[in-house]
């Protein structure tokens, strides 16, 4: 049940509460007093769209936010187990002047996806577009599949879970129902890769690596001359090495120094230099006799990496997807080669399949027929109590053959039509074809009358659900949309005395005008101002004696039922 609703900065709804009733709840105002504002805020709730537009001029945003009691049956389902701990739930969506939307779900973010699977088992909001919407016959069999409720639902369960099966093994069956030439020409040419393959023996990582002592070989003739030159140039065993010169600059010393004790230590530093030096170049023949490379190694490692780049540009771009490849083809080598077994191991799993298919859709047929039927002569006892005697109304179920567009389609191999007969003696013609604005109001009602008595929906709301009729319909309207609130939440915009004198709760919307700004408020009425209402919407005059005195009688009419 809806027991509070808070609107904040809504078009010209700057702010209102509202509080529903229990049962039959009718909101009536002025032409143009922003009826339809109140339908669009809850309905941005049930995740509908809605614009920027929507933000109160000089707002930042607008805010809707909901307080429903949930009933025990919805408690039970896991949904609501998941997202309150009691039976209370709170919704609430801010649309933002700049774009875009915020909701929330016990005052935690959600998206607009999982509002729209909440407010399914909360609201059932019924609009003047659904005039439109009826006329498809998707919404048709829908409608219908809602009337039968569980025992419809469990099947189409049962069939959609056949239907993934069956896309399964047409997809398992198509992959191995080859013919003989195909299959050995697959076989072929994977057998080939899998050799290719497995014959390079690669290593995760070999491409790195060779190209690391790729590069170092291709330094290895240069480091060589340096070396040689470097010692060379050191080398006492050379008559202008380094180590040579200063042998002989000491020698030249040998006579001086003997007087000099100085010349004599300057003699010494380049004996020891000398030595040295001779000392480091044969370190630097160590290391050149280290630099060393097998024959043709740049040569062979060149060969290797031109393997692995060509297997790179057939199986993947790196060894890792190359050896992947390998597995999926194997794999593959194997489902080939069990190729016949298992055709025609999968061909008989789809032809028990296709068996259970048959079986599922002519039960659900079977029970679209007979629920049909059912239906048919529920809404037209509903539409005699609608001024609507001679109206035929028929559901049509009729079963596509296999192979037709749409026989297995998601929810049955079914085509549902609703077909009314408005007078005696005319033929049956489909429902968007003959309905005048004013039947399809009527025909919708007593749909929405019977399915609200199926849906687990606790709250109905209907926008302008009588328009179109008047007199003795309307008093009809108001008697069922009375009927069907005794154990619904019903919330009914409506422009007709008749139902605004039925209401357990009445609302009235208005526009003001307070310092140049206009304004929509929502007031609640107490029975004298209700009466008023009633009598406006009976004359147009909410003070005329006469409309007064019809409004009262109206008004004690449904609070003695």
């Amino acid at each position: 049940m809806l027991k509070r609703v808070e609107i904040n900065n809504f078009a010209l709804i700057e702010t209102a509460i509202f509080e529903p009733g229990k049962h039959l709840t009718v909101i009536s105002g002025e032409t143009g007093a922003g009826k339809s504002l109140l339908i669009d805020a809850l309905g941005s709730l049930t995740g509908k769209r809605s614009n920027r537009e929507v933000v109160r001029t000089g707002s930042d945003f607008a805010r809707v936010e909901a307080v429903f009691e949930i009933s025990p049956q919805l408690m039970e389902l896991e949904l609501f187990h998941e997202i309150t701990e009691d039976n209370l739930l709170f919704l609430s969506r801010e649309i933002f002047a700049d774009g875009g939307s915020q909701a929330r779900i016990n005052g935690r973010l959600a998206n607009i996806s999982m509002l729209k699977e909440v407010s399914e088992y909360l609201i059932g909001l019924h609009a003047q577009h659904e005039q439109q919407a009826i006329f498809d016959v998707n919404e048709q069999r829908a409608l219908l599949d809602r009337y039968i409720g569980k025992e419809m639902s469990d099947l189409l369960k049962q069939w959609q879970s056949l239907l993934q099966n069956r896309k399964r093994l047409v997809q398992q069956l198509r992959e191995y129902g080859l013919n003989p030439a195909e299959r050995s020409r697959q076989l072929d040419l994977i057998k080939y890769q899998i050799e290719e393959i497995k014959e390079a023996d690669l290593k995760i990582g070999e491409d790195e690596q060779l190209l690391k002592r790729n590069r170092a070989l291709a330094t290895l003739t240069r480091m060589k001359q340096d070396l040689t030159k470097s010692r060379e140039t050191l080398s006492a065993d050379t008559a202008h090495g380094a180590a040579s010169l200063l042998a002989q600059a000491a020698g030249d010393l040998e006579y001086s120094s003997r007087y000099s004790e100085k010349i004599k230590q300057y003699q010494a530093d380049l004996k020891q230099m000398a030595g040295e030096i001779s000392e480091l170049a044969i370190n630097l023949s160590d290391v050149y006799n280290e630099l060393k490379a097998e024959p043709n190694e740049v040569e062979l490692i060149n060969q290797r990496l031109d393997l692995i780049d060509k297997l790179k540009i057939k199986y993947g771009d790196s060894i890792e997807q190359i050896l992947d490849y390998l597995n999926h083809a194997e794999l593959r080598l194997n489902k080939l080669l069990e190729g016949e077994e298992l055709f025609a191991a999968y061909r008989e799993e789809l032809l028990a399949n296709e068996e259970k298919i048959s079986k599922t859709g002519n039960l659900i047929h079977d029970l679209r027929i007979k629920s049909g039927k059912i239906l048919s002569k529920e809404i037209c006892e509903a539409l005699k109590k609608l001024a609507m005697p001679n109206l035929k109304f028929m559901v049509e179920v009729k079963k596509l053959e296999k192979g037709e567009k749409g026989y297995y389609s998601k929810y049955g191999s079914d085509q549902v039509q609703f077909f009314i007969q408005p007078n005696p003696g005319e033929p049956l013609m489909p429902l968007d074809r003959i309905a005048s604005g004013g039947e399809v109001s009527r025909i919708l009602l007593a749909i929405k009358s019977i399915l609200g008595r199926n849906e687990q929906l606790t709250v109905l709301i209907f926008d302008e659900i009588d328009s179109g009729v008047s007199g003795v319909t309307a008093i009809s309207v108001a008697e069922m949309l009375r009927d069907l609130a005794t154990d619904k939440q019903v919330l009914c915009v409506s422009h007709m005395a008749q139902v605004a004198a039925a209401a357990d709760s009445h609302f009235l919307i208005e526009k003001n005008v307070i310092q140049d700004r206009t304004h929509t408020d929502l007031v609640e009425l107490k029975p004298k101002n209700s009466l008023q209402e009633i009598a406006r919407l009976l004359s147009g005059n909410p003070e005329d004696q006469s409309s007064l005195a019809l409004a009262s009688e109206m008004y004690n009419l449904y609070q003695h039922r």
